[in-house]
């Protein structure tokens, strides 16, 4: 089993000596910051000088800086960018400004197992990645709690890698909760094929499948909406407290005896050859280069999924029942 750290197994000290520079105030990069602020560790906060990031961090007490004046005066540097814009603000805004024996740390570990940029040999290169969304991270943290988080050393210049990562990791309330050791291959690799896989593409293309399943053949929009899409949270929230045994311990046997034979029919082995390819194309880089070329092209990709999930049915009986009816 993964070694799983807590609160008595990682000091501040190991970060009190360095500024830390949070790069990027999205979804991770304002709850970082604030955690670690209120944890009594020194941060600065790099944006770009137009935007609504710059103006939300300047509200929550963050002088304004750039990325570059952050990079240039920060010993470690928390990048906090989608992966597809972290090549080009690296290259622009963070390789020429960086000091000797600088230290990274990634919430993600993309832009590192991909090798889309390259470090100096004397810096640290630090994965701390939070198991939930940043609000997640700052709500648990106000209420004395933590998101579990996975923590990864892939260069360790210093030899106080793992040190510093736990340090950081405290600091933003993770080791409350629990930090489990990992690498940065298996971070990368298990939330690529998971996000695809399960909770962004498998999740949602069954439910939109089943919907259309259900009004085609005559059924009310509005039903086929709640059972198979609002009612997902309910099992969700049983496969998070309880797993997948108890999820089926309880529920109803009408529901447990409608699993066991449709279940495999629906995940079967077509299913399963297509996931061991998804896993292969996220594996050898193929997945990674695709994103990063689309990137290039402004999008194009997911310019039209958010179109078409807009406008579809199932998008416009949602918001139809959002507005009537209270979940």
């Amino acid at each position: 089993m993964a070694k799983i750290f807590y609160e008595q197994d990682a000091s501040l000290e190991f970060l009190e000596d360095q500024s830390i520079g949070i790069i990027g105030y999205g979804n991770q990069g304002r709850a970082h910051a604030l955690n670690l602020r209120d944890s009594g560790l020194p941060v600065a906060v790099g944006t770009r000088q137009e935007g609504q990031s710059r103006i939300t961090a300047q509200e929550d007490g963050f002088p304004a800086h750039t990325i570059e004046e952050v990079v240039a005066n920060c010993s470690l540097l928390s990048i906090m960018l989608p992966d597809e814009a972290v090549p080009e603000v690296y290259e622009k805004s963070i390789e020429p400004y960086l000091s000797a024996r600088s230290i990274f740390v990634f919430a993600h570990g993309f832009a590192v197992r991909h090798k889309i940029i390259s470090f100096p040999d004397d810096a640290d290169i630090l994965l701390v990645a939070p198991t939930s969304p940043g609000k997640h991270v700052r709500s648990l943290y106000q209420e004395g709690k933590g998101a579990p988080a996975l923590i990864a050393v892939g260069q360790d210049a210093s030899q106080l890698g793992l040190k510093r990562c736990l340090a950081y990791a405290k600091g933003i309330g993770a080791t409350r909760a629990g930090a489990i050791e990992t690498s940065f291959e298996q971070e990368t690799i298990t939330n690529l094929f998971c996000e695809q896989a399960v909770l962004c593409g498998g999740i949602p293309e069954l439910i939109k499948t089943s919907f259309d399943t259900l009004v085609e053949r005559g059924y009310q929009e509005e039903l086929a909406y709640i059972f198979c899409l609002q009612e997902v949270k309910l099992i969700a929230d049983l496969l998070a407290v309880k797993g997948v045994d108890g999820m089926r311990a309880a529920i109803s046997n009408t529901a447990k005896f409608g699993s066991a034979i449709t279940g495999p029919k629906i995940v079967n082995a077509a299913t399963r050859k297509t996931l061991e390819q998804m896993l292969d194309n996220i594996e050898n880089g193929s997945f990674a280069k695709k994103l990063l070329s689309d990137t290039e092209l402004g999008s194009p990709t997911i310019k039209d999924l958010l179109t078409s999930e807009k406008h579809s049915r199932i998008a416009r009986v949602g918001r139809y029942l959002r507005e009537h009816l209270s979940f």
